[in-house]
């Protein structure tokens, strides 16, 4: 099967569905749970996680199929990134698909629906940096493919982004370094959503969109708080707080790709003990021998998660491809063992495999289009390198 032919598969399906989705934590988006668990937060976290957690499908409680703010902001770094095919018409539909969802007329994008946790209780206007980040990466992607009309709507988008890090988010300066707030009021650090702000802000330096000067401050000072808050054996917690204390697969390997574009876009000094610790740590130990990710450190091959996978794709090829730092026989593993147990052929990604069940319901901004994007970032490192054959067979023993 080729890489290619999974793509498109996935390309016609999502369209097939007019890019509208179910997601694993939208237990809230129905009115019946909702109702039942209005002006209680733990009831609410209770719900979206039994809906999210049950591998039986809940959905048919009333939740609702929407157009999610990262399927959008994926989709158009996706098109962007699509060297094969003239993609300007799709470019310049997502990109004004992606300023029409922003939060309350500012430069600013939430989840979009309500959502519960131990920390956050949103309703569907609360901006965070994650959805944001993600929208000012793909618009950075889009800028040279966006006609000159969107084109300028993009420039007062990125300085808008940059404006609203400060105003919406808050800068929170530790003299040696510093951090943006995640959701408004939080009151610790979380790494992988600061790692993200650094690839932004590099990206809109490289653009030449904005004071170089100020940009370089917070590239430097929220790359300070990577380096000092770096554990011993090279990962980085999820946050500073006291239930913050865990390591993940797919924020390490985001941290470390952000971290990897700062470094090839001329922080490499700053930069390259962490980043080798970093990646050295992520290599030997958020991977199996048969070449699973692990979700959690030490949590074995199970579960096989779709946003984990997708992320170790993307991540393991844009490292060879900035940094030439090759893991091919790892990577090619990763591919397929994610589409051997997580690619449906009607045109999806599987949400994810437990030992005893696997949940089949395609969910677009958590499963599917990540996994378009990490394939596509495979396909550019294929091209630029060679270093991999574009056949990865469902049947290869891995």
């Amino acid at each position: 099967m080729l890489i290619s032919e999974v793509i498109n598969s996935c390309e016609r399906y999502i369209i097939k569905k007019d890019y509208k989705s179910f997601d694993q934590f939208d237990a809230l988006t129905s009115p019946l749970i909702n109702r039942l668990t209005i002006n209680n937060q733990l009831l609410k976290r209770i719900s979206i996680q039994l809906i999210a957690r049950s591998p039986i499908d809940l959905h048919f409680l009333g939740m609702k199929k929407m157009l999610h703010t990262k399927t959008i902001s994926d989709l158009l770094s996706f098109y962007s990134l699509d060297k094969k095919k003239e993609r300007n018409k799709e470019i310049n539909h997502f990109f004004k698909l992606l300023i029409a969802n922003r939060l309350n007329e500012k430069y600013i994008w939430g989840l979009k629906f309500p959502y519960a946790s131990r920390s956050i209780d949103a309703d569907v206007t609360m901006p965070n940096l994650y959805n944001t980040t993600n929208a000012g990466i793909s618009i950075c992607h889009a800028f040279p493919y966006l006609n000159s009309s969107n084109r300028e709507i993009a420039k007062s988008a990125l300085n808008g982004i940059i404006n609203s890090l400060e105003t919406e988010f808050s800068y929170v300066d530790e003299i040696n370094k510093g951090w943006y707030i995640y959701y408004p009021g939080q009151k610790d650090p979380v790494y992988n959503v600061n790692a993200l702000t650094i690839y932004l802000l590099v990206f809109i330096k490289k653009l030449a969109l904005n004071d170089a000067i100020f940009l370089d401050n917070r590239i430097n000072s929220l790359i300070s708080l990577l380096i000092e808050e770096q554990q011993d054996n090279g990962s980085w917690y999820y946050s500073r707080s006291d239930n913050g204390k865990w390591v993940d697969g797919f924020h390490t390997g985001f941290i470390i790709e952000s971290l990897a574009f700062a470094y090839k876009e001329g922080y490499e000094i700053k930069l390259k003990e962490t980043l080798e610790k970093g990646w050295s740590f992520y290599i030997n130990n958020m991977f199996t021998k048969k070449g699973y990710p692990q979700y959690f450190l030490k949590s074995r091959e199970y579960p096989i998660e779709s946003q984990n996978c997708a992320q170790a794709i993307q991540t393991i090829s844009n490292i060879s491809a900035w940094l030439n730092w090759e893991e091919k026989e790892l990577l090619s593993k990763v591919i397929a063992n994610t589409i051997k147990n997580l690619y449906d052929n009607e045109g999806f990604f599987y949400y994810k495999k437990t030992k005893f069940a696997t949940y089949k319901k395609p969910f677009f901004r958590w499963s599917t289009t990540p996994m378009m994007l990490a394939l596509t970032y495979f396909q550019q490192l294929q091209y630029s390198k060679s270093i991999c054959n574009n056949k990865i067979f469902l049947n290869d023993k891995v």
